[in-house]
């Protein structure tokens, strides 16, 4: 990709970040319920709950948060005795996830910057923990610098929107489009997945949320967990639902030789 388009993009994602981080003041960051993911079950029905399952023993562990955000998930990260590094390109979401850290009294090393160009060391990380960010991306130079900066052996853990029915991406057309999406943005198509992950070994693929749980959701929010437990149900016993499937969820490792 030209260098030009790739600043292009970048100030994109800065300028809808920026928007993201004003609607949140740092003195009302939300909370989470953290227990969920310090020790989740293979089975559960979330895919972010799942992603922390695959993570496995992060104890000592040189974990990067790619694409941090307000840092959600890096106090978990720490609480499982990694030693986290979260990089975000925006330094407004970047001031966020500080103060979330500091309300935590924990501690991680966390800067803005370009996944295309961590400046992290070749092979200094053992886990790059990656929650809905290629999909803003250009895949290949991202792919490399994750080759680049990840331990032989290494794995990444892969959290993405997907979209391989033709069917329901038409249908989505006529949906009112979310404020804060870019125009680079897009639920990865099948071969894009395949792309992504043909240079690592994958494992324990899953995928998560039929396109009836965001409905169900909104309509009845009271339900909203037995609609992502159906999901789950319908997409353990009938993989052909996988083609309907909206997100994924994997670890890719990177070989150790």
């Amino acid at each position: 990709m030209a260098d030009s388009l790739v600043k292009e993009r970048n100030q994109a994602e800065i300028r809808r970040s920026a928007s993201e981080a004003s609607k949140l003041r740092l003195a009302a960051i939300p909370g989470s319920n953290l227990d969920r993911y310090l020790d989740p079950p293979a089975n559960t029905p979330y895919p972010l709950e799942y992603a922390f399952h695959l993570l496995g023993d992060a104890r000592g562990k040189t974990v990067l948060d790619l694409g941090c955000g307000m840092g959600e998930n890096i106090v978990p990260l720490v609480l499982r005795g990694a030693q986290v590094t979260g990089i975000d390109i925006s330094p407004d979401l970047i001031a966020i996830a500080q103060q979330r850290l500091r309300n935590a009294n924990l501690e991680a090393t966390l800067r803005s910057g370009d996944a295309y160009a961590t400046g992290l060391p070749d092979e200094s990380v053992d886990v790059i923990f990656c929650m809905a960010l290629i999909h803003h991306l250009d895949l290949n130079l991202v792919r490399e610098e994750m080759r680049r900066i990840l331990r032989k052996g290494g794995s990444i853990i892969l959290r993405e929107p997907i979209r391989f029915s033709q069917t329901y991406a038409r249908l989505r057309q006529f949906l009112p489009a979310h404020d804060d999406i870019s125009e680079y943005e897009h639920p990865l198509t099948r071969t894009e997945l395949v792309f992504m992950t043909a240079s690592f070994r994958a494992h324990g693929a899953r995928y998560f949320r039929l396109p009836f749980v965001p409905l169900v959701s909104h309509v009845f929010p009271s339900n909203r967990h037995a609609s992502w437990k159906a999901s789950n149900w319908i997409l353990r016993h009938w993989p052909a639902a996988q083609h309907y499937a909206t997100a994924i969820v994997v670890r890719l490792e990177k070989d150790a030789a």
